[in-house]
This record gives C-alpha cells, sequence and structure tokens, in this order.
C-alpha cells in the first residue's frame, strides 16, 4: 500500500488518500467488520485486555499522527472510532507501509470498531484523516491475545489479486498503452471472467455477494478497454472486507511505472 504522508488538513487530501488506498490495497468507503482477535481455549482463558486513553482531535492528524501508547505484551487492539457528519474518515494505526496491515476507512455518524494486530513492530501512533473541522474520538482496547485473520476473507482477497489485476492491465493495455488489440483485450478479459466467476462460486467468506455481482458485471462487457466498468462498488466492498481483515491486496501493474 502507498499513502500519502502530509499535514494539509483538507477534503482534497482525504480523497487522496481514499484513493490511494483504492487503486494500491482496495481499501473502501465502508468498514468491513472487523475480526475479533481471538486465540486458542488456553489462550483465551489467560488473555487479559487493557484500556488505552482516548484520543480525540479536529480534522486530520497529518503524519505520523499523535501519540498511541501500546501496553507491554498487548498483540491486538480494537479501537472505537466515532466521527460527526457523514464524511469519510481514514484510520492507520501504527506504520502501515512499515507493518504490512491496512488503514481502515469507513463515514462518519456511527462508530466503528476498527481492529489491528499489535506486534514488536507496531508504532505507538494513530493517524486521522477527516475533512476540515470534523471532531473525532478513538478509544483503544489493548488485548494479549493474537489478532486472528479469518481464513476464507484471507484466501478470497489473495485470489482476487490476479482477477483485478488482469482486468487492469487489460484496459491499460489495450486503451492507454496501446500494447495489444481488441482481439487479444477480449481473450485476456474472458480469461479473467472465467477465473472470476470460479472464484466467485467457490468462495464461502463475506466476499461471496461482491465476487458475485462483479462477475456477472465483467462477464458482459464486451466494449474493448472497459473491463473495470461498473464494478467500482464491488471492488469497494472487497477493499473493506481485506483491510478489516488486515490482508490487504496489491495490484500488479503490467504497464507503466
Amino acid at each position: 500500500m502507498t499513502l500519502s504522508r502530509t499535514t494539509t488538513h483538507t477534503t482534497t487530501v482525504l480523497g487522496a488518500l481514499i484513493a490511494a488506498a483504492f487503486a494500491l490495497s482496495g481499501c473502501a468507503t465502508t468498514t468491513g467488520a472487523a475480526p475479533s482477535p481471538s486465540s486458542s481455549a488456553s489462550d483465551e482463558a489467560t488473555a487479559t485486555s487493557t484500556a488505552g486513553a482516548t484520543v480525540t482531535g479536529t480534522g486530520a492528524t497529518g503524519w505520523p499522527g499523535l501519540d498511541f501508547p501500546v501496553p507491554a505484551g498487548a498483540r491486538s487492539v480494537s479501537i472505537d472510532f466515532t466521527c460527526e457528519g457523514f464524511g469519510h474518515y481514514v484510520v492507520e494505526f501504527g506504520d502501515a507501509m512499515a507493518e504490512n496491515t491496512s488503514p481502515i476507512s469507513g463515514t462518519c455518524g456511527a462508530p466503528a470498531a476498527l481492529a489491528w494486530p499489535v506486534d514488536a513492530k507496531t508504532q505507538p501512533s494513530i493517524a486521522v484523516t477527516v475533512d476540515d473541522g470534523i471532531p473525532w474520538t478513538a478509544t483503544p482496547l489493548f488485548s494479549t491475545k493474537e489478532f486472528v485473520r479469518d481464513a476464507a476473507v484471507t484466501a478470497d482477497c489473495a485470489a482476487f489479486v490476479d482477477v483485478y489485476s488482469a482486468l487492469m492491465n487489460a484496459d491499460q493495455g489495450y486503451a492507454q498503452y496501446k500494447a495489444f488489440d481488441a482481439a487479444t483485450w477480449t481473450a485476456r478479459v474472458a480469461a479473467a471472467s472465467s477465473q472470476l466467476a470460479a472464484l466467485a462460486a467457490a468462495s464461502r467468506s463475506s466476499l461471496k455477494g461482491p465476487l458475485t455481482s462483479m462477475s456477472h458485471t465483467v462477464s458482459t462487457a464486451t466494449e474493448p478497454g472497459t473491463a473495470q466498468a461498473g464494478i467500482a462498488d464491488d471492488v469497494a466492498q472487497i477493499g473493506a472486507a481485506c483491510n478489516a481483515n488486515q490482508t490487504p491486496y496489491f495490484l500488479k501493474a503490467e504497464f507503466g511505472g
């Protein structure tokens, strides 16, 4: 995931952050259900929780954000996050790029429980991006229980990388880079469509709905260069689930760069 690091508290910055998250790691504007940190029965019996200090702010924090102390022995955290209004937010706990985790985005107006793993690399900070003048509150509950990723979501997110990358590369290769003709575009999209249909049919995770919807849309794409038309909402839902599961995906660009 590549994110902008900035101290400018503007709506433009928020849009850029969300767009970057969409393009590079599938972040969405709605927060998927955060997985509950859990472990074995033995770990459950001995696990302890520690409430952290509430952190508040108005507007975006910029990077690297605000201090967010992590107690010794913590292995996971659930942050109760609220912000006023109906605009979008992005919350980054620690340093997502360095720690291979994901910021989580959503819409203000309702409380959300945002969860992350914690380990020795975790930076004790929180960065929040919201519109100017928007008050927000973050209250952490740390636990000695491990953060456990949903295996079905993890598998679907990993498989989705190749499918979505293939569709993106088909459109870019044809429309932007003139790397191949319409016939090649059609063949590429047909192959990706078949792969997507198989993934949707086999899914046993919360991604099944948007994968199925996306599969139907892509299967009807006939105009060269439009494989990604009409799938933005489905991609956003998939990205939200992957990010909440802390298994962000990274697209594989064949052209450019």
